[in-house]
């Protein structure tokens, strides 16, 4: 009813006089009851009433997702939001383990029943919360939802692998499928949310993403590109896809009408919008040279190519636009419909009792219920990569003392695009946790994630500042969060305190005080790609000779979930008289406190002493994240020496690597008995590994993606055609670990593959069942992968491809038959002389196993001659 009010409020405005121009937030409306606001009218219907009420200007700022309201209309700003593994607010929500790592649990009904339920359901609830209660003193944030990134991750290089679900079309494509159904909820008129397939389309390096051009074949383009997104669209139905920054072969994808308008809506029927990225249409005047325009020129581009939402961009130049003939009415209004059909199913202009997710409470918000479905989602994404010796699982009872090292040990690295953090579990905690009092554990964090260069020296003088190559470290995951240095003055007297700044991934403010007393203007830093260096200077601090207390506090953040990383390079005091500064300790921002020593020292001490040592390496935010990609694929830092040390000390060491992208550790797999893959686990993800450390979970999460034996294995990054060499479809050599990888505390015997004997139409199926039989002791999950390959092509081929998988779990001796229904459409390849996808006829083979480079059966099946025509894919 509250929409309805705003109505009848703004029929008692009298229309602007003759000769002046309306208001666009001030015309009336008609005194009858108008059919956008009838809930029972017919969708289309509301659509084209609301429409036919409003002005140019009033149209052009509705497509502005962050114009301001239209009250008349009782149309909010859209007040977008993003929910990647957890709900970006600035109070705490649950938070999940990464997209990579959600996709390492090749679980699809986990995350479409579970995950993305959880954070639907949290994202409802913030957004009852403030309708029902506009005066709740929170983040404001609608319903539509720009997640899941679906970009695939050829390039193990790329800073965004933590967002995505891996390397294969076949795999993403499934997982994004049930991420979309989970968030958009299952009712017949309302959405729960509005889900955005990003990054729409090639887009796969974050260096210069702004001005990219991704020369690629229509080829590679159909078959390893487009296919998850066409699933997200066909299948999935999401209401929204997000333009990419980047170009192909020479477009910019924001005015790529074949990409946005002629594959997206004409061949596969999406009838929601599409949205640019953040400043899309700026990189049409600033980004990309070859196509750079006027912004009035660039919206009409964008509109006219298939672009229907943007920024203010779109409010400020649409009217032009259409006055200057560059812009149809058509074309805007068909933007329009396809935007506000969204949040017409969104329930927006609906009374709160009509919507069924209206009743979901605040109260799911971050609750142990939703905080367990975070901690399964933790133990079913953990790869076990190797385990020789059976090292795993540990028997507590045999253990009297456990090291636990490495620079990520008592750390939980966080995601991009989530709320704030509560009650983390880092690994060193869930396993003392674990184990009680009945185990001594020690621990030593062995250096930081770039090297020894992450502690911070016992003393400071002002003729030398920190030593060479030294740096405090520190992460925030939220206002507030501070990291301070205890000092001690010599003398009394004025002083210009100077603090040198750098390797800064993320913006914000810093505000600095002095024994609890603000000194000097908040310090402004902002994140860049290279990253951002700065020194600023506070001038003429009064101190005493004696303690004080050196504070820098988080202040404010652009993205409150993105947190805020980088080193504090030197801090320097310079003043009349001869001082120094001891700094005591420095008290970490995720509350670690060290002083300076060989770190590494003290993790072999302790590794010596302990009956088995696990080892935490891998990377961060800083090394993995948007806007930049890695350097390299080992590990930073001097975290292999720390590991080479440790293993010197204590042959039986478990190494935990927790990463995004994969990680090239020939050195780690050739020489330590067990290594666990644990990405960046979420709020619970220390707890999880405990659980698989000690044998209460049995690990059966799978590799998305290829871990390369080496760099020289990787083909350039500009190279978008994957025959070259990535991927497991088109590898050349041996990986380290295979694609859809990873081992059980049991076992499992793959018998009785079958499949049709008869040649298959092209409008056939191909029916295939394996039994599946746990062989071991200890009952388990396995991951029963269906590869398909072409003998014999024309043309080339990859070598294998995912085209099904099941995830199952068997007891001990149970035996399960897995039947695979693949229609033989999906056998096609696309055909550049027609222009479309052929399934090539003749022999195909069938094979399954428990990864790429294991397969335990295999059989042949015919496709017959006629089935060279067009696929309708």
């Amino acid at each position: 009813m509250y929409l309805r009010s705003w109505v009848l409020l703004f029929v008692l405005f009298a229309p602007a006089a003759d000769g002046d121009e309306p208001d666009p937030l001030s015309v009336p409306l008609a005194a009858e009851d108008p059919v956008y606001l009838k809930v029972d009218a017919a969708l289309e219907d509301r659509v084209a009433d609301l429409m036919g009420r409003m002005t140019l200007e009033e149209k052009a700022i509705a497509l502005n997702h962050n114009g301001p309201d239209l009250e008349r209309f009782g149309l909010r700003s859209d007040k977008w939001n993003q929910c990647l593994n957890g709900v970006q607010w600035d109070r705490p929500t649950t938070l999940f383990p990464s997209c990579i790592a959600m996709a390492a649990t090749w679980d699809p009904e986990l995350v479409q029943r579970d995950i993305a339920r959880v954070l639907s359901d949290e994202a409802r609830a913030i957004y009852n919360g403030w309708r029902q209660n506009p005066d709740v003193q929170s983040q404001h944030k609608g319903l539509i939802y720009r997640d899941p990134v679906i970009n695939i991750g050829r390039n193990p290089y790329w800073g965004r692998n933590h967002e995505a679900w891996g390397e294969d079309p076949c795999l993403t494509g499934r997982m994004g499928v049930a991420y979309v159904r989970g968030i958009q909820g299952d009712d017949p008129k309302y959405l729960k949310l509005a889900a955005t397939l990003k990054h729409y389309a090639v887009n796969n390096v974050e260096s210069e993403r702004f001005q990219l051009d991704a020369k690629v074949s229509p080829r590679m383009l159909h078959e390893y590109w487009l296919p998850h997104f066409r699933s997200g669209v066909v299948e999935g139905k999401a209401c929204s896809l997000m333009a990419s920054y980047n170009a192909i072969n020479g477009t910019p994808n924001n005015i790529n009408h074949w990409l946005l308008t002629e594959v997206l809506k004409e061949r596969w029927g999406h009838d929601g919008f599409v949205v640019s990225d953040l400043g899309g249409v700026r990189t049409m005047v600033e980004g990309h040279e070859q196509n750079r325009m006027t912004y009035v020129d660039a919206v009409a581009a964008s509109l006219m190519a298939g672009c229907d939402f943007s920024d203010r961009e779109f409010q400020e130049n649409i009217p032009r636009a259409v006055r200057e003939g560059k812009l149809t009415e058509q074309r805007l209004n068909d933007a329009l419909a396809r935007v506000l059909r969204v949040r017409f199913r969104l329930g927006e202009f609906d009374p709160a009792q009509a919507v069924p997710y209206s009743r979901i409470s605040p109260d799911v918000i971050a609750s142990d219920a939703h905080r367990a479905v975070a901690l399964r989602t933790a133990q079913e994404s953990i790869v076990l990569l190797q385990n020789r010796g059976a090292l795993l699982p540990l028997q507590s009872r045999n253990l009297r003392r456990v090291a636990v090292i490495g620079p990520l040990a008592d750390r939980v690295v966080l995601n991009n695009y989530n709320g704030r953090h509560v009650n983390l579990v880092t690994p060193l905690q869930g396993i003392s946790n674990h184990l009680g009092g009945g185990v001594e554990v020690l621990h030593a964090p062995g250096g930081g994630v770039f090297g020894r260069g992450d502690q911070v020296t016992t003393r400071v003088d002002r003729e030398t500042g920190f030593s060479d190559g030294e740096s405090v470290k520190f992460e925030s995951g939220s206002i507030g969060e501070f990291i301070e240095f205890p000092l001690r003055v010599d003398q009394a007297g004025e002083y210009d305190l100077t603090l040198h700044f750098k390797s800064f991934p993320s913006r914000g403010r810093f505000q600095a005080s002095l024994d609890g007393k603000d000194v000097g203007e908040a310090i402004e830093m902002y994140g860049a790609n290279p990253d951002y260096d700065r020194t600023t200077t506070i001038e003429r601090l009064s101190l005493e000779s004696g303690p004080h207390r050196l504070r820098f506090t988080v202040a404010g953040q652009s993205d409150a979930s993105q947190g805020f990383t980088g080193h504090f390079d030197r801090v320097d005091l310079a003043g009349r008289s001869p001082l120094s500064i001891e700094l005591e300790k420095t008290d970490y921002l995720t509350g670690r406190s060290e002083s300076f020593e060989d770190p590494i020292k003290r993790a072999v001490d302790i590794a010596g002493e302990a009956d088995v040592a696990i080892v935490f390496v891998g990377t961060d935010q800083s090394i993995e994240q948007e806007g930049r990609d890695r350097r390299s694929l080992g590990l930073p830092g001097d975290q292999l020496e720390l590991v080479q040390s440790v293993v010197s000390a204590n042959p039986r060491t478990v190494v935990v690597l927790k990463s995004a992208g994969p990680l090239t550790v020939p050195w780690i797999s050739q020489n330590v008995p067990a290594v666990l893959q644990a990405w960046w686990g979420g709020e619970e993800g220390g707890t999880a590994i405990a659980d698989v450390l000690f044998g209460d979970i049995n690990p059966a999460g799978r590799l998305p993606h290829t871990v390369y034996a080496s760099e020289d294995q990787v083909p350039p990054g500009d190279d978008y055609d994957i025959d070259c060499g990535y991927t497991y479809m088109y590898v050349k050599g041996e990986p380290l670990f295979a694609f859809g990888h990873g081992l059980s505390y049991t076992t499992f015997g793959y018998e009785n593959l079958t499949a049709p004997d008869d040649v298959l139409p092209p409008d056939g199926r191909v029916q295939a069942k394996i039994d599946v039989t746990n062989t071991g002791q200890m009952a388990g999950d396995e991951v029963v992968q269906l590869y398909v390959r072409k003998l014999d092509s024309q043309v080339t081929r990859p070598r294998l491809q995912l085209r099904d998988f099941r995830r199952i779990t068997l007891k001990p001796s149970e035996t399960r038959t897995i039947a695979f229904e693949l229609p033989v459409r999906e056998l096609a390849y696309f055909d550049v002389s027609q222009s479309e996808f052929v399934v090539e006829p003749g022999a195909y083979e069938l094979m399954v196993g428990c990864s790429s480079s294991d397969i335990r059966a295999r059989c042949g099946i015919q496709v017959a001659e006629s089935a060279g025509r067009p696929a309708n894919q």
